[in-house]
């Protein structure tokens, strides 16, 4: 009889447990499924380093990936990302991609109260591409402009070397995870690994001497700085918008290892059938003046 009550008592506490675990497991995946993406672009603004077709590949190539996956996003300029930085309340599920490598002045203004710093602090997580974060103040009259230092503002130390231009990083064990896609690159503003490393941090490329880190995440306050590729074009823009892809849905979203395909290079294509109407064209010209 003892032994029968113990087995009841035993199936029930499991059962107990089960179900805990199972409504922490919806919990965290309804967290997940709230997450907001924004992607950053204006066109009133201008870039440093990247092109317009390294932004417009990120705008047009990771909401349609994502879409793929259940996961929307919008796209907004300047004005309406300064009012989804001004709720506090939302940064932690909330993801700004910066398909554009310099700040606007509406969330970012080179001071350490700037709205971008607030957000992020309070659990924000903003990915960025390009030339160095926070380097500038970009303005809608399509100028940019550097203050001393303030590239340093955000993390309130140096973290990025601007002497490690074409420095090539390969994946960690972990970046392999994250972002399957990723081989290698050449970065030209690399963070210090060892610098990195005094944060709550995640590298998930290193250079061979392991003195740089990219592409890595750092926790600032309650929330992330997260740089992929900081580099114009040393990186083509498919490259660049496949390991965002894959870090939002391995890293944000906890898919486990989905790895984006190329998209089919349709340009080499419209060319070959140029080529091929131009030559029975000529074909047929040659023919008809026998």
């Amino acid at each position: 009889m003892r032994k029968m009550y113990l087995q009841n008592k035993f199936y029930k506490m499991s059962t107990v447990l089960m179900f805990i675990a199972l409504l922490s497991l919806i919990h965290i995946c309804e967290a997940e499924e709230s997450k907001n993406i924004y992607i950053y672009y204006d066109s009133s603004y201008r870039n440093s380093w990247l092109s317009i077709t390294d932004s417009d590949t990120i705008v047009k190539f990771v909401p349609e990936t994502l879409a793929k996956y259940g996961i929307s996003c919008e796209t907004v300029d300047a004005k309406r990302l300064a009012e989804i930085v001004s709720h506090l309340e939302d940064a932690p599920n909330t993801i700004i991609l910066m398909s554009m490598d310099v700040a606007p002045d509406t969330i970012w203004t080179g001071a350490p109260d700037s709205p971008i710093q607030l957000w992020i602090e309070a659990g924000g997580t903003l990915i960025w591409t390009g030339d160095w974060e926070f380097y500038y103040v970009g303005f809608s009259n399509y100028t940019n402009v550097h203050q001393p230092y303030i590239e340093n503002i955000v993390f309130g130390m140096i973290t990025v070397t601007a002497f490690a231009d074409n420095t090539e990083v390969k994946p960690t064990e972990l970046g392999r995870k994250i972002m399957p896609s990723f081989e290698s690159y050449r970065t030209d503003r690399p963070t210090y690994a060892s610098i990195a490393e005094t944060f709550d941090c995640e590298i998930y490329g290193l250079s061979d001497d392991g003195l740089y880190a990219e592409p890595v995440l750092i926790k600032v306050g309650k929330g992330a700085i997260v740089k992929i590729c900081m580099t114009g074009g040393d990186v083509d823009s498919n490259t660049r918008a496949i390991l965002i892809c894959e870090f939002i849905l391995n890293r944000v979203f906890n898919m486990g290892g989905v790895k984006i395909e190329r998209p089919f290079p349709v340009i080499p294509i419209a060319i070959g059938v140029v080529i091929a109407v131009a030559t029975v064209a000529l074909i047929v010209y040659f023919i008809r003046r026998r």
